[in-house]
């Protein structure tokens, strides 16, 4: 990225790798018109630990006048610096200072659930910056797309440290294709936001932002969807149960499959993730069941909602879904059909 004069005469904060941080998500109003304020500590204080351990979430949201606050932290940063055009405002929480950084709009209630390894945009102007000889932390998405870590967290693990994530890709429980990876830059990194930036989160909590795609500019086409899969189930957890097989079929092709769902008031409800050759797509499924016998029967609609490589920025209305498995979930048939475009 080469940084224009307007950047280089932006409001500048040094000092920022390895500096902790924490946090307020605000959540105002409610899908699909919710907004999601960020504030955050750095460059007022250090989050101190009596201070952000006595806040209650809950009541944090009645102070506010908020429909909920998440608190997100604490948490430390890894670029070396920022700068940004302009200060957000600066507002006091219970003794210590927190600054306005950014804005997520809310769309849906499932949005506000931090799902690892899906795409969300987030309204802020900045640039991270990152000085040569530095060591970065990426994940590389299936189709060549990369994220750069731009903070580790310590809200699912306190004992995380920049020291343990060179090794922290062995307990990443990564999807299908994905990959974590170090590496020392040769040159200084800056990695901008120009009113909106797209970043992830891996199952730590651990936050990236994404740095380069592969998929070229130009129209997005509309692609009639036929797909086949076989499953199986391998594995359940709180989290739902875990099916995963062998999927082909326009307009993909050969791939893999992974679905995750919950079940509960009579229909299946969760996530899936496709991985193929040239990227992957994921998305959501609502699928009413039925049980006759030794088989169940789940009949609903599934719906795109994201993709990497040649499939980013993928969307696609209501798919009909069908998936037709024995009780013990070994023998599953899914059939997904409809319509996308990428």
């Amino acid at each position: 990225m080469i940084l224009t004069a307007a950047a280089l005469a932006a409001s500048t904060l040094g000092g920022l790798h390895d500096a902790r941080y924490c946090e307020f998500l605000v959540l105002k109003g409610a899908p699909p018109d919710a907004t999601a304020v960020v504030w955050n500590t750095i460059g007022l204080n250090k989050c101190p630990a009596s201070w952000w351990n006595a806040f209650d979430s809950g009541e944090v949201a009645k102070e506010l006048g908020a429909t909920a606050v998440v608190l997100n932290g604490p948490r430390h940063f890894l670029m070396d610096s920022v700068s940004v055009p302009r200060k957000g405002r600066v507002m006091t929480f219970h003794g210590q200072k927190m600054r306005r950084v950014a804005s997520i709009p809310i769309h849906t209630a499932a949005e506000v659930a931090q799902v690892p390894y899906t795409d969300r945009v987030i309204a802020r102007k900045n640039t991270w910056h990152w000085q040569r000889g530095r060591r970065i932390r990426e994940l590389l998405a299936p189709g060549g797309d990369t994220y750069v870590m731009q903070s580790y967290s310590q809200i699912k693990d306190p004992s995380l440290t920049i020291g343990k994530l060179g090794r922290l890709g062995r307990r990443l429980e990564l999807p299908p294709g994905w990959r974590y990876r170090s590496r020392v830059l040769r040159k200084p990194l800056a990695l901008g936001a120009n009113g909106s930036a797209t970043i992830i989160q891996d199952e730590l909590q651990d936050t990236y932002q994404l740095a380069t795609t592969t998929r070229k500019p130009g129209r997005r086409r509309r692609h009639a969807v036929d797909l086949d899969a076989k499953t199986k189930e391998v594995g359940s957890s709180a989290a739902g149960i875990h099916d995963s097989g062998k999927i082909s079929g326009t307009p993909f092709g050969k791939g893999s499959i992974d679905i995750l769902v919950q079940l509960g008031a009579g229909k299946a409800t969760g996530t899936f993730r496709m991985t193929f050759a040239k990227g992957s797509v994921s998305g959501t499924v609502d699928m009413p069941f039925t049980i006759t016998g030794g088989e169940i029967d789940f009949l609903g609609t599934a719906k795109i909602t994201d993709g990497t490589g040649a499939y980013r920025g993928i969307t696609s209305g209501t798919l009909k879904a069908h998936d037709h498995n024995t009780l013990d979930g070994q023998n599953g048939v899914v059939e997904v059909s409809g319509s996308v475009k990428y």
